[in-house]
């Protein structure tokens, strides 16, 4: 799929699940918003509020909407398999994103100190996270970022639990390619936990566990 075609993608889906949600009389927490597209104006200047460029493909997506915002939540449990995934949420703001980037650089900090971190997990730390930019901030605290060449997509938790660090998509675009499959099943990492492959170490974006989420939603 093209850039725009992934974008639409994820405008499609959100209809899908809200349809889904209606239905099923679970609660759409924050309605879908979506504002204009971003101008390079608009992106340089939030590049020099934080003092580093934004990655190619973050840019990409503002310029197709500097913010997009939905959420829903049920009470219900779809199964024993997916019993933590009750909610779903998508969200990019480039408006917040001085904010966001400042929030993130603090637990980065946090990470390099070495005081209460061993010199193994500080050379992690200074390897994984340079040129990362927040994408969705997880209600848990953690943090979902977006990095440059590539344009990997990658859990941060700021309790280092075991998702920290595990990568959600080769690139943002794979990333929302998938999340929205999903129906944007939440972001938090006992949410995504359920589609990652621990003894591959990569996140399961086709088959049958996929194909079985899908089907508990919708069904």
């Amino acid at each position: 799929m093209t850039h725009l075609e992934t974008y639409e993608q994820v405008l499609d889906k959100i209809n899908w699940i809200s349809k889904i949600a209606i239905r099923k009389n679970w609660e759409i927490s924050r309605p879908l918003q979506v504002d204009s597209p971003a101008t390079m104006e608009d992106i340089l200047f939030v590049e020099n509020q934080i003092g580093q460029a934004i990655p190619s493909d973050l840019k990409k997506l503002f310029t197709f909407a500097k913010h997009l915002s939905f959420s829903y939540q049920f009470d219900e449990t779809l199964s024993q398999e997916f019993r933590q995934n009750f909610s779903g949420e998508i969200y990019w703001n480039l408006d917040t994103l001085a904010e966001q980037y400042a929030n993130f650089k603090e637990w980065v900090k946090a990470s390099l100190d070495p005081t209460f971190n061993d010199s193994d997990s500080i050379e992690i730390t200074e390897k994984l996270w340079q040129n990362k930019i927040p994408l969705i901030d997880v209600p848990n605290g953690d943090i979902i970022v977006v990095g440059d060449s590539p344009s990997e997509v990658l859990y941060f938790s700021h309790e280092g639990d075991t998702m920290h660090g595990k990568m959600l998509g080769d690139n943002l675009w794979q990333f929302l390619d998938f999340y929205s499959r999903i129906g944007f099943a939440g972001s938090e990492d006992w949410q995504l936990e359920p589609f990652f492959d621990y003894d591959n170490n990569i996140m399961v974006t086709e088959g049958e566990k996929v194909d079985r989420f899908i089907n508990l939603l919708e069904n």
